[in-house]
Order: structure tokens, then C-alpha cells, then sequence
């Protein structure tokens, strides 16, 4: 597998999208088996944000969410409901049902902001020595991912309160 690489403006990405093997991602198990986060909650929850919930119920897809619990931080927070192998309920005949609204986390993939590293791309079979794709191409993604570091922050914000 390729490693990212960002040269002139362009990327060695190109999403595969309907010939990827894995038209949805699937369960994420992280990056590193050294890093956890403070709730114990595992990598493969497809948290989301409040503007991802509304939108998913609104769109009458209610029933494929669920509320999780932060022991740590006190308070609610949602997320896609998952099947027992860790695939979202919303995979549905090899593809995903809500596509067109689907989670932030989804639409941000591969991309994600490490406070270490800035930001940084899962690894996944789009990247490729000889495929090269402009970055601003993926700002959509990177915006959403950007969105799901906010939420973090926010959702953090109180920490030390507790």
C-alpha cells in the first residue's frame, strides 16, 4: 500500500468509489493499537454530529442511530447503530442506503486532523504511486473533516470540569 504524499498541489489519491472493495469502508479499528481515547470507546463508532443526527432523522432514517453514553464527560452524544460484526446499518446490499447525507466521519474518509501531525489520511487503497489528484479536489472531505475536530473539541471542551 502506498503512503500519502502531497507534491505541487496534488495528491497519490483517487477514490475508487463503486470499484473499491470496500464500497463502504467498514469497521475501523484504528490507527495504532497505542492509542485509545479517554471514554474507551472503540474506533469502529461512527459518532455524530449534531447536524448529522437532525439530518439522518430527518430524512426519516431515524432507526439507524443510536445514543451513545460518555462515562468520562457525562453526556449523551449519537452515533450510526452497527450491525454485531461492526458494519453500519446502513449498508444495505453492498452500498450505503443514506449516501447522499451520510455521516461527517464517512464523508471525511480517508482524511482526519491529528493533533500531532496536522492532516494526516488513513490508510486505503486509493493511494497509489501513479494516481495523482488534485488536493483541492478533497475539500469537501477535509472540510468535514475539519468538522469532526470541532466536535471533538467541543464535545471535550469541559474536561477538566469533570
Amino acid at each position: 500500500m502506498a503512503t500519502m504524499k502531497i507534491e505541487n498541489g496534488k495528491i497519490n489519491f483517487c477514490c475508487k468509489m463503486d470499484k473499491c472493495k470496500h464500497s463502504c469502508c467498514g469497521p475501523f479499528e484504528g490507527i495504532s493499537k497505542e492509542i485509545c481515547n479517554i471514554d474507551s470507546r472503540p474506533f469502529d463508532e461512527i459518532v455524530l454530529t449534531k447536524e448529522d443526527y437532525e439530518t439522518i432523522c430527518e430524512k426519516g432514517f431515524k432507526h439507524l442511530t443510536e445514543e451513545g453514553y460518555s462515562e468520562v464527560m457525562k453526556k449523551p452524544y449519537y452515533k450510526m447503530a452497527l450491525e454485531s460484526n461492526g458494519t453500519c446499518k446502513a449498508f444495505k446490499d453492498g452500498k450505503c442506503s443514506i449516501h447522499d447525507f451520510s455521516p461527517s466521519l464517512c464523508q471525511a474518509f480517508p482524511f482526519y486532523f491529528d493533533m500531532f501531525s496536522g492532516l494526516c489520511a488513513i490508510d486505503c487503497e486509493g493511494f497509489s504511486d501513479d494516481k495523482w489528484t488534485e488536493l483541492s479536489a478533497f475539500n469537501a472531505s477535509i472540510e468535514k473533516a475539519k468538522k469532526m475536530y470541532e466536535y471533538w473539541l467541543e464535545f471535550y471542551s469541559d474536561v477538566s470540569e469533570k
